[in-house]
């Protein structure tokens, strides 16, 4: 005992120094930082004159940029997991600027760092790109590969050049995930499984060693349509060879062969790109036309992070506007996984979304709501207290428009379908509705290792316990409880979308649709952007004229000191995130706390 109580005197000594030393390691690192804000200035870029716009997103598009949370970001950037995003507003809006900029010749596309997201997303910034186009003033790309969601963008340009090192291959939209039956029956781990519907897949990994046919045959449906959908945007500029676009190995090598197996000979033979330059002779090219920078050693030019800074801030900000008018209109987001209680910034937690659309039903100042859904669920429980919040909203005399962007499967149709219409791209991933219940157990695997657990109760009402087997009695009541809140399910989507319970069910048990699909399906009522449901919220709100308030937060101090020290999201750490995904699924308690352990989620939907 003596020994112990020496031992952990020691490291109790040894963590309070430690303690210490982070704290005066912090404190200077403050003042290192605002000293620095005080004497940095804050010099406007300048935009030379004929010059080109650099347009240069990184890492994963999105509309809505979540809060950082300090610790999370230094330990992402310790563990190498940290994933850089861009927002979709953002590069729209300097885009959008930069069109009827009389400085701004033309636009370069850096898309080296730039690693995809949503179809929709992307297919707005592509139009976004295409309308700069239109604008008389030209789009130029290069780069030494192009993924595919790379060159989704660089298709827009008018002249799309590519390394002769490098090349370009459309190879089709795929997705798997990882099967851990077999794993877990090794590690005596049981996972107990309760579903309703037979395309209700989100289980499958966990009781599987492979897809089932009933969800591989509905994951070809819905993906071939995004394939299509991608084919349409990428030639819609370009005339390419049908070797590239068939989908057909043979066609594909034989576009090869004839190019001497060579990938980027084959991709200009096939008009996927105009030209073969090494990045000297592309910036060479890009000097004679606008004229060298001296300063910068290359072509005159501005890039997008800095231009956005030249702008005036009435357009800089979303909010300008709607700030000082009476009659709002507000954008509401709902992105990520929905699970029960407060949530993580990257979540859709259930409290925290309710609370917004609550604080939206007391504003006077808004007149009607625009929920902006990008989620392929989770908790049910969570969903059905988002959904009661909107009915509030709709009782009280504020119409809700659901406007979906990437997915809104699952919960993200439970939550959608509470409101008075919904709106969704054609390329939306919805539907999926169905259910299911998971309750992981541990005791054989406890057992492995000499640990068992006993004890005893009051009553004879049997207990739930990670540690104990699944009673017999315990799986009917949870098995009873998915099939209620299928039924649930199906109720509140019939009395929604006009529908018998029958219709529902056919196109519901775990099915996924795109937004094409589901508007012919009737699961959806138009197809369009977030404008059209703005448009629509102001229709039913009887308004004339508005100002649209979107979510917005103020960047913390936290966040400002580690933007400054270089820590966070970098470019170089997004190849990491297929590492990040691929582990994912085993991480399934923090994202699972549904209190009656059934969620209405679409695993497979997660593609962004």
């Amino acid at each position: 005992m003596k020994f112990l109580k020496k031992l952990f005197s020691k490291l109790g000594a040894g963590l309070s120094a430690l303690r210490r030393y982070v704290a005066h390691i912090l404190t200077l690192v403050v003042i290192f930082v605002v000293l620095s804000a005080l004497f940095s200035g804050d010099k406007t870029p300048t935009v030379p004159d004929g010059g080109l716009l650099v347009l240069s997103p990184v890492g994963v598009l999105k509309e809505y940029q979540p809060e950082i949370d300090p610790f999370d970001a230094i330990s992402d950037e310790i563990m190498g997991a940290a994933v850089p995003s861009s927002s979709l507003y953002e590069l729209v809006t300097i885009i959008e600027h930069a069109k009827a900029d009389d400085r701004i010749q033309g636009m370069v596309l850096d898309l080296g760092s730039f690693a995809g997201g949503g179809l929709n997303k992307m297919q707005v910034l592509s139009d976004a790109i295409a309308d700069f186009r239109k604008a008389g003033k030209k789009v130029y790309a290069s780069a030494d590969y192009y993924s595919q969601g790379q060159y989704l963008l660089a298709s827009q340009a008018d002249e799309v050049y590519l390394n002769p090192l490098g090349g370009v291959v459309l190879e089709g939209l795929s997705t798997e995930r990882p099967y851990f039956a077999e794993a877990l029956e090794k590690l005596k781990v049981k996972v107990n499984v309760f579903r309703v519907g037979d395309y209700k897949s989100a289980v499958e990994p966990y009781i599987l060693t492979g897809m089932s046919d009933e969800a591989r045959e509905n994951l070809q449906g819905w993906l071939n349509e995004q394939w299509q959908r991608y084919l349409q945007t990428v030639q819609r500029h370009r005339s390419i060879n049908s070797l590239m676009t068939s989908g057909s190995l043979d066609d594909f090598m034989l576009a090869f062969e004839r190019a001497d197996n060579d990938m980027a000979q084959m991709a200009l033979d096939t008009g996927l790109v105009d030209g073969l330059k090494h990045r000297h002779e592309f910036v060479d090219y890009l000097t004679e036309l606008v004229g060298r920078d001296e300063d910068k050693n290359s072509y005159r030019h501005i890039r997008h992070t800095d231009y956005f800074k030249t702008i005036p801030q009435s357009q800089r900000d979303m909010n300008f506007q709607a700030k000082m008018s009476d009659t709002q209109i507000a954008v509401i987001m709902a992105v990520g996984v929905i699970v029960d209680g407060p949530g993580a910034a990257i979540e859709i937690g259930g409290d925290r979304l309710a609370r917004e659309l609550r604080e939206a039903r007391f504003d006077d100042k808004v007149k009607a709501v625009v929920l902006r859904v990008d989620s392929p669920g989770g908790s049910a429980f969570a969903s059905e207290v988002i959904r009661q919040e909107i009915l509030q909203l709709r009782a009280a005399g504020k119409p809700v428009i659901a406007s979906m962007s990437s997915v809104a499967a699952s919960g993200g149709y439970w939550i959608s379908a509470g409101a008075d219409k919904i709106i969704a791209a054609p390329t939306t991933i919805t539907g999926s509705i169905g259910v299911f219940g998971m309750i992981p157990t541990f005791d054989e695997t406890l057992a492995q290792v000499g640990v068992y657990y006993d004890g005893e109760s009051t009553t004879e009402l049997p207990t739930m316990s990670v540690t104990q087997p699944l009673t017999e009695t315990v799986g009917k009541v949870v098995q009873a409880g998915v099939d209620g809140i299928y039924d649930q399910f199906l109720a509140l989507v019939s009395e929604a979308r006009g529908m018998t319970r029958e219709e529902v069910h056919a196109v519901a048990q775990g099915q996924v649709w795109s937004g094409e699909r589901a508007l012919k399906l009737g699961l959806v009522d138009e197809l369009g952007s977030i404008d059209l449901a703005i448009q629509r919220a102001a229709e039913l709100a009887e308004l004339e004229s508005y100002a649209v308030i979107w979510p917005e937060r103020e960047t913390s101090f936290a966040e400002e000191m580690l933007r400054e020290l270089g820590i966070g999201p970098s470019a170089e750490l997004a190849a990491l995130a297929e590492l990040k995904e691929a582990v994912s699924p085993l991480m399934f308690l923090r994202a699972y706390n549904d209190p009656g352990h059934i969620y209405t989620r679409c695993v497979e939907c997660e593609l962004n």
